[in-house]
């Protein structure tokens, strides 16, 4: 009797503490957006490429406070731009397709510049939902629109979503969200290159 006492009294402090540790590596309420990691070696324009600025994108967002919610309800937030880090990373990946590319805060910005092509766009979700202590979701959604000096040439709504399952952690949260950009911003970006550079030939 006496063992089984010992041994119920042993066990159940190491379950709470299990418990606690499994709790405790969740990920914090605050997200840092990381930005796309770019190749060692930058692509440089090519010669006589054209160019392209990329303005910063409305936030659209029904809620521009929290990125997302966790289990327990509370928000996921991040004190950073959402809007910057996303119009920052397409103006990259744009880039890496041997463009001029260039940022700016607003059209009228963009304008004074006097590029051959101008992106603009808008987020219209930003979500990373955390549905047990392991699993995540992650959904971006954004409309993105390429115009030359005359007319709207293409204009994109496009989503992305990965979901993971793990003892989550604030940074695999962090990754699970940049490669949740990635997978929104390649394709449109390939897109957007491509057809700037068929309208150079």
């Amino acid at each position: 009797m006496k063992s089984r006492l010992r041994t119920r009294l042993f066990t159940t402090p190491l379950l709470l503490l299990a418990f606690s540790l499994l709790c405790a590596c969740g990920p914090g309420n605050e997200i840092h957006l990381l930005a796309i990691e770019q190749p060692a070696v930058s692509v440089l324009p090519k010669p006589n490429a054209p160019s392209v600025t990329v303005v910063e994108f409305a936030d659209k967002r029904t809620d521009t406070f929290a990125i997302g919610k966790r289990r327990d309800l509370s928000a996921f937030t991040t004190s950073e731009s959402p809007t910057l880090w996303l119009s920052h990373a397409l103006a990259d990946a744009i880039a890496q397709h041997g463009l001029q590319v260039s940022y700016a805060k607003n059209f009228e910005q963009a304008r004074k510049g006097n590029p051959d092509y101008i992106v603009t766009g808008k987020l219209q979700r930003l979500w990373l939902k955390e549905t047990s202590a392991t699993y995540l979701e992650a959904t971006i959604e954004a409309q993105f629109t390429l115009a030359n000096r005359e007319k709207h040439l293409l204009r994109e709504n496009n989503s992305a979503q990965q979901s993971r399952s793990w003892p989550a952690s604030s940074s695999q949260a962090e990754i699970m969200v940049r490669d949740t950009l990635r997978d929104l911003i390649d394709p449109i970006a390939d897109k957007f290159a491509r057809t700037v550079w068929s309208k150079k030939k």
